[in-house]
C-alpha cells in the first residue's frame, strides 16, 4: 500500500494540473522598443520593497489556499513569478523525516512538477527578454537571493532543519542549506552540472564552467564547479565570502538515488537451556529513488561476531521513496547461557549497505 503522504501528492497533484501551478509574469514593457521587463513594478509600495528590490504579495484564493508572487530585481530588469499555495500539501511535506542526506532533498522526486514549472518559467522569461544565456544560472540565484534569510532555529525551532524546495518557498526562505538545495534543484532541472559546496557552518553550491573562468572553483572528478552564494544579494558566479575562503570545502554531488533507514525491536524469552528471540524491523526509503530487489537480513552474532546462533533473510522487495517495509522474524533461537546481539542488515541492488545492531546482551 502506497504510504499516505504519497496519496497526499498525488492528490495535489491532480488539483494543480487541473488548476495551474506557476505561470509567467511581467509587469509591461516601458514601451513597446523596449526588450525588457519594466524596472519599476506598478504600484509597489516602499515598505514592502527591500534594498534588494525583492516583493512579496499574497493574496488568498481559497481556504487554505493563496496566490503568491515573488519579484526582484536583475541585470536592471524587474522579473516574477507567482505561485500557487497549498496549506495541505506543506504540512505533508513537514510530516517527512529530516533524517536525509542534503542532496536528497534537492533531488526527491515529488518536487519534480514544481522544480520544472520554476525551470520552465525563468527559462521562458529569459528567452522573451532576450537574457544572455551565460546570466542565466544568475537569474536563478537572483530569485533565491531574493527570498528571506532566517535561521533554522528561529523559523523551525531546530539546530539544523534542511527543508525541501517546496518549504523554502511557502516560507519564503530559510538559511543558506534550504536556498543552496532549491538552487541546485532548479538549475539541475534547467540542464546545469551543479553540486552542493558545505562548509562548517555554511552551505553553497558550485556549478560546472569553463576552467578559464575568473573566481573560486573546486574540482570534483575532473571538472570544475565555480562557487555561488545563494543567501545576500548580488554574488557572482565564483565571488567567495572572505569570511569562508580559508575554510574546507566538501563537494556533495545530486543525483537519484536510495537511500533507507533501519530500525527493530526485539523481544527475548528464554529458559535454561535456550532463547528465543522475535526481531520486528521497519525499512524505510528517505532516498530520491526505488530500492530495487532489496533484503533484510537479521541475525543473533556470538560474542566472537564471525558466528551466528540463527539468522534469516527476507525475500527482495523494491521499495518506492518514502515508502516503509515491514519484516517479522519469530523464534530465532541461542543457546543458553552464551552472548548474543541482534543484528539487522539491508542489501539491495542499487543500495549501499545499511546495518544496525543491538548491545550485546547475555541470556
Amino acid at each position: 500500500m502506497k504510504a499516505r503522504i504519497k496519496l497526499i501528492f498525488l492528490f495535489l497533484l491532480v488539483y494543480l494540473v487541473g488548476v495551474y501551478f506557476f505561470w509567467p509574469f511581467s509587469e509591461g514593457l516601458e514601451d513597446s522598443g523596449n526588450k525588457g521587463i519594466q524596472n519599476n513594478l506598478q504600484g509597489a509600495e516602499n515598505e514592502n520593497l527591500e534594498s534588494s528590490g525583492s516583493l512579496v504579495a499574497e493574496e488568498s484564493v481559497a481556504p487554505g489556499k493563496a496566490s503568491r508572487t515573488y519579484s526582484w530585481n536583475y541585470e536592471g530588469y524587474r522579473w516574477s513569478l507567482t505561485l500557487l499555495l497549498d496549506d495541505k500539501l506543506y504540512d505533508a511535506y513537514k510530516s517527512r523525516t529530516r533524517k536525509r542526506e542534503y542532496d536528497l532533498f534537492a533531488s526527491d522526486p515529488y518536487d519534480d512538477w514544481l522544480i520544472k514549472n520554476i525551470a520552465d518559467t525563468l527559462l521562458s522569461l529569459s528567452k522573451e527578454y532576450g537574457l544572455e544565456e551565460n546570466k542565466v544560472p544568475g537569474l536563478c540565484v537572483s530569485f533565491i537571493q531574493s527570498l528571506n534569510y532566517t535561521s533554522d532555529f528561529a523559523s523551525s525551532g531546530y539546530d539544523q532543519y534542511p527543508r525541501f524546495p517546496y518549504e523554502t518557498l511557502y516560507d519564503n526562505g530559510g538559511d543558506c542549506e534550504d536556498t543552496s538545495i532549491l538552487s541546485v534543484a532548479i538549475l539541475q532541472e534547467m540542464g546545469y552540472d551543479v553540486v552542493l559546496l558545505e562548509l562548517p557552518e555554511h552551505m553553497a553550491l558550485g556549478i560546472k564552467c569553463d576552467p578559464e573562468t575568473k573566481g573560486r572553483s573546486f574540482e570534483y572528478k575532473n571538472n570544475h564547479y565555480y562557487y555561488l552564494e545563494t543567501t545576500g544579494s548580488n554574488w557572482q558566479i565564483g565571488e567567495m565570502p572572505e569570511e569562508y575562503k580559508d575554510e574546507p570545502v566538501q563537494v556533495i554531488p545530486v543525483y537519484r538515488r536510495p537511500l533507507v533507514n533501519l530500525d527493530f525491536s526485539a523481544q527475548c524469552e528464554y529458559s535454561k537451556k535456550e532463547g528465543w528471540v522475535d526481531v520486528n524491523v521497519t525499512l524505510r526509503n528517505v532516498g530520491s529513488e526505488m530500492a530495487e530487489n532489496t533484503t533484510i537480513y537479521v541475525a543473533l552474532q556470538a560474542d566472537d561476531e564471525s558466528v551466528v546462533w540463527d539468522q534469516v533473510e527476507s525475500d527482495p522487495v523494491d521499495v518506492e521513496p518514502e515508502e516503509s517495509y515491514q519484516f517479522t522474524v519469530k523464534g530465532l533461537r541461542v543457546p543458553g547461557g552464551k552472548t548474543f546481539r541482534v543484528y539487522v542488515r539491508a542489501i539491495g541492488e542499487n543500495l549501499f549497505t545499511e546495518e544496525i545492531m543491538s548491545e550485546w546482551v547475555s541470556i
